[in-house]
């Protein structure tokens, strides 16, 4: 139970304050401990954060995951705007995290770079498999035109990346889905035509 405390405290103050502006001291007093404690389930602050960073990550990737095992009944278009509209859901849901990983990603700290940097590959590679399933799908069931399954994959998560800072951008609900569906009939046109 402190372990989860310390990384729902440590999730929440390193996406507001940055890595080098929270302390360990924080975290362990926000949750109620003396900072020795940390160490009983981490390392150092570098474990600490990488292990929140990858929770974040996991956590991302198997919300979205879910959703591709719930909608294979669904029309490969609705499949895919599904995992747009899964992606928004999970930053509505999980703020906290949605922050971190954006941050991080973004802006690691220089000496976390690399492992940070391994940490999304990874976690991209699971993301990519998802989305070339109904790509591929669709160029089976011949709803998508016949073109290169890569193309189609990276134009996909560009246009997630892109919503994702858009979601930061915006606070309008309204504004935000309307530029999230615009975006996804661009993709959709252009995979179709």
């Amino acid at each position: 139970m402190t372990k989860n405390k310390l990384k729902n405290v440590a999730m929440k103050l390193f996406g507001e304050k940055g890595y080098e502006g929270t302390a360990l001291s924080e975290i362990a007093k926000e949750v109620g401990v003396k900072t020795p404690a940390i160490y009983a389930f981490f390392e150092n602050k570098e474990d600490l954060f990488m292990a929140v960073f990858r929770e974040a990550m996991e956590s991302y990737n198997s919300y979205v995951q879910q959703l591709s095992d719930e909608q294979k009944v669904l029309s490969v278009k609705d499949s895919l705007h599904g995992i747009l509209l899964r992606q928004y859901e999970f930053y509505q849901q999980n703020p906290e995290a949605s922050l971190l990983v954006l941050r991080y990603v973004v802006f690691p700290p220089v000496f976390l770079k690399e492992t940070i940097e391994d940490a999304f590959h990874h976690s991209d590679e699971q993301l990519t498999k998802v989305i070339e399933q109904f790509i591929l799908r669709g160029l089976e069931e011949g709803v998508i035109r016949n073109q290169s399954v890569e193309l189609l994959t990276d134009a996909f998560l560009n246009l997630m990346d892109g919503l994702s800072m858009q979601y930061f951008y915006y606070t309008s609900k309204g504004i935000y889905e309307r530029k999230l569906n615009h975006a996804f009939e661009m993709y959709w046109r252009g995979a179709c035509s």
